[in-house]
């Protein structure tokens, strides 16, 4: 298998993967990603992070998530940690306004 293989083999594997999402309580832009298949980590617990929503392989990510870094990730880690910018109130609002503009 070339590495041209085994590249396209990895972003398959991270775009097909289904997640459960879990939100930072203090932090509400800092949302963990856990494969349905992997355990979630011990550092998920309640009173720190709350279940978001499962994220299926069709659905749109959330904005911050990135394919590539969730594989790597997730085979060194077995989760994925990203900051969802649109979930910062100025970001959205900045968003919101840029997108109406068009």
């Amino acid at each position: 298998m070339t590495s041209a293989h085994k590249t396209a083999t990895a972003l398959a594997g991270a775009q097909e993967r289904a997640y459960n999402l879990f939100r930072n309580r203090e932090f509400p832009e800092i949302i963990c990603a856990v494969p349905e298949v992997c355990p979630v980590p011990d550092f998920i617990q309640p009173d720190q992070w709350e279940f978001e929503r499962p994220l299926r392989p069709a659905e749109p990510h959330p904005p911050g998530f990135q394919d590539k870094a969730a594989d790597t990730a997730v085979r060194f880690n077995g989760f994925y940690l990203f900051y969802a910018l649109a979930s910062v109130p100025a970001v959205q609002a900045a968003l919101d306004m840029m997108m109406g503009g068009l």
